[in-house]
């Protein structure tokens, strides 16, 4: 160990011993080499499996669709859970390294499966006011963390988001539908023709916004287009 790294691990752990970092979840005090869950609850973490399936409840939302060929989730979501305190310290909370973390869980996941290469892993987009508003791209860190594991290029200049809409979060299944119709654009169609593409979300409930994004992206003539998400809801 050089002299700056040992430096680094000591300074490091004077501060966790003054300033204890604590599990999201249980808060029990984390240990050195646990960040933002504890071993228990990383453990514990409600995993749908769907990547398992070879015909799933995500995947069926986007039979109209047959260029959608996986569609899956990392966890399962409800209002008091995990998973809904993992999202929401890294959506409201600046914690950009549990994106990176949950995506390199599930990539290593994913990674296993024979069927499942892609050559290229594109995030939904934020539009630019909110993404100067907000300073990252949720979206992008999971993706990020999913390319660590599946050793696959993210670019996140392909897709953009061109008209502002209102959160999603507390609209009826019919109106995320109607907020989100004809709002992306692929700005570099030439980059995806033929590609096997992954599209990244943080959350899919009734699957719109995925939904358009995959219209577009079948419209540039990919072959096949691969749709994760870190959670899913009703």
């Amino acid at each position: 160990m050089n002299l700056i790294k040992f430096t680094s691990t000591i300074w490091n752990d004077f501060v966790l011993n003054i300033f204890p970092a604590v599990c999201i979840n249980c808060n029990a005090t984390l240990v050195r080499d646990e960040q933002y869950i504890c071993s228990r609850c990383k453990i514990a973490l409600p995993r749908t499996n769907d990547h398992l399936q070879s015909t799933n409840r995500l995947l069926q939302k986007f039979a109209y669709e047959p260029k959608i060929t996986h569609a899956s989730s990392f966890l399962d979501y409800n209002r008091h859970g995990i998973t809904r305190k993992l999202i929401h310290s890294l959506k409201y909370r600046g914690e950009t390294d549990i994106g990176l973390m949950l995506g390199s869980l599930y990539g290593q996941d994913l990674v296993q499966m024979d069927k499942l290469h892609p050559d290229i892993i594109l995030p939904v987009p934020l539009h630019h006011r909110k993404l100067k508003k907000r300073g990252y791209n949720q979206s992008e860190m999971i993706a990020l963390g999913l390319a660590e594991s599946m050793k696959v290029e993210v670019d996140a200049s392909i897709l953009v988001r061109r008209v502002y809409t209102s959160t999603q979060t507390k609209k009826t299944r019919v109106s995320r539908w109607e907020n989100v119709g004809n709002v992306f654009d692929v700005a570099s169609p030439d980059q995806v023709i033929g590609k096997k593409v992954m599209l990244v979300d943080d959350v899919l409930t009734t699957g719109a916004t995925m939904g358009s994004l995959a219209t577009q992206l079948a419209n540039c003539d990919v072959r096949e287009i691969y749709l994760v998400a870190m959670a899913a809801g009703a």
